[in-house]
């Protein structure tokens, strides 16, 4: 259920997150226990989030800071704890560890290759904008084509989740063209092969009481597809761990969560697939096994096109960055850029 104050109106994520944050900040505690409280904030708001754990160890308060953004571990923590599979890896001062280091012992593999290698060959174009727009978005000219992840940038509020949603015909556009065709709802967004892994998987992208294989099935039983006796086959495939469908999908981790989401959207092999912030909120072991599905998913010809807030995660996995901001499209880069060319053309900068 998403957060809503009695009698008021729906609180954003972020408004929600900053909720708890105070929540937990309101008790005179001499051990405070932070799980993630970063994964749905802006830049500034992070930075208010800091100067809040400043102020608690001043006061000499205890805090244990979980969270899978390695550039806050290193800002913030004294020492590093790092887990995997329920198991304690190790714990070390943190300046005796690089990030490099860090990802090695989190994941068990290089930072060199954290991202999968971008692939050189690009298909038909699966879906084209020309001038579409709404109320939130103006002019938008863009193409989807297949075997190609195309990242999107974006300060908050620059349109970046109001793009993705109209696309999927969530908020549909009301100007322009889009080719196939403009979908009027989510039905004939789906209809016409087309995907959202939205930003909120627990409010918006899962039944959390539900099994895993019940939340597996809700897009191919709402459109009809067969095939679902391959459902074990495709849990294997987005590595869920461990496979288990009966299990209630709330107990899960949040990685593991994103997989079923994943495995959802897989049952109707989508022509196009919209990711609204892939990995907010996992595990880096997790993340580094959705950069490697999507990645298979765009070899085998869908069109993905990826929001996120991790300009890391933007650069390493796509294969050109389209940057907007107010509801428009700032401009391109190519693969690779640098995170101040992402940033000048979001903030309006002229270089």
């Amino acid at each position: 259920m998403s957060p809503k104050l009695a009698n008021g109106p729906r609180l954003t994520l972020m408004a929600w997150e900053i909720v708890e944050i105070v929540k937990a900040l309101s008790v005179n505690a001499r051990l405070v226990v932070m799980d993630e409280p970063s994964a749905a904030l802006a830049e500034h708001e992070v930075e208010l989030l800091y100067r809040l754990i400043g102020r608690l160890r001043e006061r000499g308060v205890a805090v244990v800071y979980i969270s899978h953004r390695l550039r806050e571990v290193f800002d913030l923590a004294d020492r590093v704890t790092v887990l995997k599979d329920g198991k304690l890896v190790t714990t070390l001062p943190i300046g005796e560890v690089s990030s490099d280091e860090l990802i090695r012992l989190m994941v068990g593999r290089d930072l060199g290759t954290y991202f999968p290698a971008r692939s050189s060959a690009t298909g038909e174009v699966r879906l084209s904008l020309r001038g579409a727009g709404n109320h939130k978005l103006r002019d938008i000219d863009l193409e989807l084509r297949a075997g190609e992840i195309v990242g999107i940038a974006g300060l908050q509020g620059s349109g970046r989740s109001e793009l993705a949603k109209a696309i999927f015909g969530a908020e549909p556009f009301t100007t322009g063209e889009m080719t196939p065709s403009r979908p009027r709802s989510v039905r004939e967004g789906v209809a016409m092969g087309i995907g959202l892994v939205t930003e909120d998987r627990k409010a918006e992208g899962l039944a959390l009481r539900q099994s895993v294989r019940d939340n597996a099935l809700l897009v191919a039983r709402a459109v009809g597809v067969k095939g679902r006796d391959g459902i074990r086959d495709l849990l294997e495939r987005v590595r869920l761990s461990p496979p288990r469908q009966e299990q209630e999908v709330r107990y899960l981790s949040g990685g593991n969560q994103q997989k079923v989401v994943l495995a959802k959207w897989m049952t109707m092999a989508p022509r196009v697939l919209l990711f609204d912030e892939p990995t907010r909120g996992v595990d880096v072991g997790a993340k580094a096994a959705i950069h490697d599905l999507m990645r298979e998913l765009a070899d085998d010809g869908m069109a993905i096109m990826m929001i996120s807030s991790e300009l890391p995660e933007l650069i390493g996995m796509s294969d050109r960055i389209v940057v907007l901001r107010d509801g428009r499209i700032a401009g391109a880069l190519p693969a690779g850029p640098t995170e101040e060319a992402i940033m000048r053309l979001a903030a309006g900068e002229v270089a």
